[in-house]
């Protein structure tokens, strides 16, 4: 009889800490539990789980480095970005599309609001965007991305322009940041969007969240805020594109 109720005992026992032994084993090196929570940095911006933007050779875009953004439709979609003049302006504003797609246009560079391991750029995530080029003293600080004002001489339309801001998220920085998407399940296809995230600045909500498209502005391919997306991918930039 002692026998029989010891064994029952045990019995029990194991059977009670037999989830307790299945849940811990998932708690290794190699099966590490990816738990779907979101983190704050120091600064108090979210920092979502999301995927990391892979440039056309799926490596992740690193914050900080010089990367092409070049049309994902070949031939008739056209070439990369690039920083020219519009206007009578003392400093190169415009940002636009090269009609060729054999020309890979200027590097760009992206800053996040936070601190990522490794600098990644992830996808959904409020970013920075400025060309990587050598200006003169006048225009060093003309180089971020911003979406402009809107342009009487194209029906209102809002141009993708330079002259943003690097951080500080407030009302007067509300236009510098951007978004990126992604569109294709298996290549590394991406749109960019301007729909800046509530946190960067309450008081500037609601927004009117748009794709970054193409527009032809007086025969020139010109981004700007469109509800057609320009789907692009990212090249890393090499000292042998010039």
């Amino acid at each position: 009889m002692k026998s029989f109720i010891f064994s029952f005992l045990l019995l029990s026992t194991t059977l009670a800490l037999l989830p307790f032994v299945v849940f811990s084993s998932s708690f290794t090196s190699t099966n590490p539990i990816v738990l779907p929570t979101t983190t704050d940095d120091d600064k108090g911006f979210p920092i979502s789980g999301f995927s990391e933007v892979l440039d056309i050779n799926g490596e992740p875009l690193h914050v900080g480095e010089e990367y092409h953004i070049i049309s994902a439709i070949r031939g008739a979609g056209g070439g990369g970005v690039y920083l020219t003049y519009v206007g009578n302006t003392k400093c190169p504003s415009g940002v636009l599309q090269h009609w060729s797609d054999t020309r890979p246009g200027m590097p760009v560079k992206f800053v996040t609001t936070h601190s990522r391991p490794f600098n990644v750029v992830r996808e959904n995530t409020d970013i920075n965007i400025m060309f990587s080029v050598s200006t003169s003293r006048l225009c060093v600080n003309e180089t971020v991305w911003k979406v402009g004002d809107p342009d009487l001489t194209a029906r209102g339309t809002r141009f993708v322009v330079t002259g943003g801001t690097l951080g500080n998220p407030g009302p007067e920085t509300i236009n510098s940041w951007f978004k990126i998407e992604k569109v294709t399940k298996q290549a590394p296809f991406y749109k960019l969007r301007y729909c800046p995230d509530k946190l960067l600045c309450p008081e500037c909500h609601p927004v009117n969240c748009l794709d970054v498209g193409v527009t032809d502005h007086f025969g020139r391919r010109r981004l700007a805020l469109t509800n057609q997306p320009f789907m692009v991918f990212f090249r890393k930039f090499q000292k042998t594109d010039g």
